[in-house]
C-alpha cells in the first residue's frame, strides 16, 4: 500500500494497532515459510555445519551462491554473518528460486554496471552547497539517534519496529513546511508489519531522473528472542536515518528545489536479508524507473579508523560514482577518505546494484575498524561520545551529492 500523505491524513494513516500486528504475527507463526537467498560464496565455510538445512539446493557462480532458507532461520543467519564475517545482513532474500537465479545470470551485466559512468559528473554548485553545509548541526543528528535508540528495538516484526518507522515518517514530513512538491509514502511489505518510508522531492524539470539516498530503519540484537530483544541500534542504523533527517532538514530550510527527483528511503527489514530495499529496487526496475544514483547511509557515527573519516566500499558498488563521491569529499567536506570492502549484500546498496542501478556506500570506518558493539544491547550513542560529530561529515557529503547530482 503506497499512500500519498497530506497534513490532515498523516496521523491517521500512520497509526497501526497492536491487534493488527499480533494478528499478523500469529498468522505467520502457523506457516513454515521458505525463501531462496543469494549469499557470498566466501561465507559458505562454517555455514554448512551450522545450517545444514540451508544446503538443500545450491548453485554457485562467480562468488555468489543460491540457497534455500527457512524464514525462522533468518535471525540466526544474520547473527552468523555478523559474528563470522562482520557483515550486516550479508545475504539477500528472494521470492523464488527463479528470482535468485536471475541474480546469478546478471553477474556479467552488473560487472559492466559497476564500471559504467551513468552521468557526466561535475562539481560547480558551491553557491548552493556551501551555505547548506554551514547549517549542518550535529546536535540535531544526536537528538534523532537518541530518540530512535530509545525504542526497545526497531525489529521488523515488532510493534516498536512499526512505531519507530511511523515516527520517522512523521519527523520527515514535519520538516517539509507543507511544500506541494514534497510527498511521503509508506510502503507495506508482505509477511511483516514494518513499513519502508519514502520521502520524495519532485524534480522541477528532469522529473523522471531519480536520486536515492537511503538507509535501513530496523535494528536487531542476536538471534534468540526476535521482537523481544533489546536492540537500541544507535549506530546501526539510527545514525544513518538521523543523518538523512538532517539532510532533509537543511534542504527544506534552504527551500532547495532540485531539477531531478530526489527520494529519501528508510528501508524495513535490512538485517534479515535486505528485504525492504530489495522489494523496492525490484519494483523500480520492473517499472523502468530511471534511477541515476544511489547512496546508502548505514552506520555513520562511530569513528573507528584513525586514517579515514569516510570509507567507500568498493565491492558491489559503482566505481565511477565512488570516485565522484571522493571528489565531493575533497571539495566540500575536506576530511580524509579511503576504500574498504564489505562483501556480498552487506547493506541495502546491494539491492540497487543487483537491479542495475549505480550505488555507493560511504561508511564510517573500514570493516576491520568497525563498531564492535552493533547487533547488541551495547549499540548506544555513548560509544560515539554522546554526539553526532562524525555523522555530520556524512550529512555534508549527502547534501553535496544531492545538489551536484540533481542539477540541470
Amino acid at each position: 500500500m503506497n499512500i500519498r500523505l497530506s497534513h490532515l491524513l498523516l496521523v491517521s494513516v500512520l497509526t497501526i494497532s497492536t491487534h493488527q500486528i499480533s494478528a499478523q504475527t500469529r498468522t505467520d507463526a502457523k506457516k513454515e515459510v521458505e525463501h531462496w537467498i543469494t549469499i557470498g560464496a566466501d561465507s559458505l565455510t562454517g555455514l554448512q555445519e551450522r545450517f545444514g538445512n540451508l544446503m538443500k539446493k545450491m548453485d554457485v557462480r562467480d562468488g555468489i551462491a543460491v540457497m534455500k532458507l527457512r524464514e525462522e532461520d533468518r535471525n540466526a543467519l544474520s547473527d552468523h554473518m555478523h559474528q563470522k564475517h562482520h557483515r550486516c545482513g550479508g545475504f539477500i532474500v528472494h521470492e523464488s528460486y527463479e528470482d535468485a537465479k536471475q541474480t546469478l545470470n546478471g553477474i556479467r551485466k552488473r560487472k559492466w554496471i559497476r564500471q559504467h559512468q551513468f552521468l557526466e559528473y561535475s562539481i560547480d554548485q558551491d553557491e548552493t552547497v556551501l551555505p547548506m553545509l554551514a547549517d549542518v548541526d550535529e546536535a540535531n543528528i544526536a537528538q534523532v539517534i537518541s530518540h530512535l535508540s530509545s525504542y526497545h528495538n526497531r525489529y521488523y516484526k515488532s510493534q516498536s519496529g512499526v512505531e519507530s518507522s511511523k515516527w520517522i515518517g512523521e519527523k520527515w514530513f514535519s520538516l517539509t513546511n507543507g511544500r506541494s512538491d514534497v510527498s511521503l509514502e509508506l510502503m507495506d511489505h508482505p509477511r511483516f508489519p514494518q513499513q519502508s518510508v519514502i520521502l520524495t522531492i519532485k524534480g522541477s524539470s528532469e522529473t523522471d531522473e531519480i536520486i536515492v539516498i537511503g538507509g535501513h530503519a530496523d535494528s536487531i540484537a542476536g538471534y534468540w528472542g526476535g521482537s523481544k530483544n533489546h536492540a537500541p541500534g544507535a549506530d546501526d542504523n539510527a545514525s544513518g536515518i538521523a543523518t538523512m533527517t538532517e539532510i532533509i532538514r537543511v534542504a527544506m530550510a534552504h527551500d532547495y528545489k532540485p531539477y531531478k527527483t530526489v527520494q529519501f528511503m528508510a528501508y524495513a527489514a535490512e538485517e534479515v536479508g535486505l528485504v525492504g530495499s530489495n522489494l523496492i529496487a525490484k519494483k523500480y526496475k520492473q517499472e523502468n524507473k530511471h534511477v541515476v544514483g544511489v547512496i546508502q547511509l548505514d552506520m555513520t557515527n562511530y569513528k573507528g579508523s584513525d586514517e579515514y573519516d569516510i570509507v567507500m566500499m568498493d565491492d558491489y558498488t559503482n566505481a565511477a560514482q565512488n570516485q565522484f563521491l571522493g571528489q565531493l569529499i575533497d571539495h566540500y567536506v575536506k576530511v580524509p577518505w579511503g576504500f574498504s570492502r564489505c562483501g556480498y549484500a552487506c547493506s541495502d546498496h546491494a539491492s540497487w546494484s543487483k537491479n542495475g542501478y549505480p550505488a555507493s556506500m560511504p561508511h564510517e570506518a573500514t570493516m576491520q575498524d568497525g563498531n564492535p558493539h552493533i547487533h547488541s544491547t551495547r549499540d548506544t550513542i555513548d560509544k560515539s561520545n554522546d554526539n553526532g560529530e562524525h555523522a555530520a561529515n556524512f550529512a555534508k557529503l549527502g547534501l553535496a551529492y544531492m545538489v551536484e547530482l540533481a542539477k540541470q
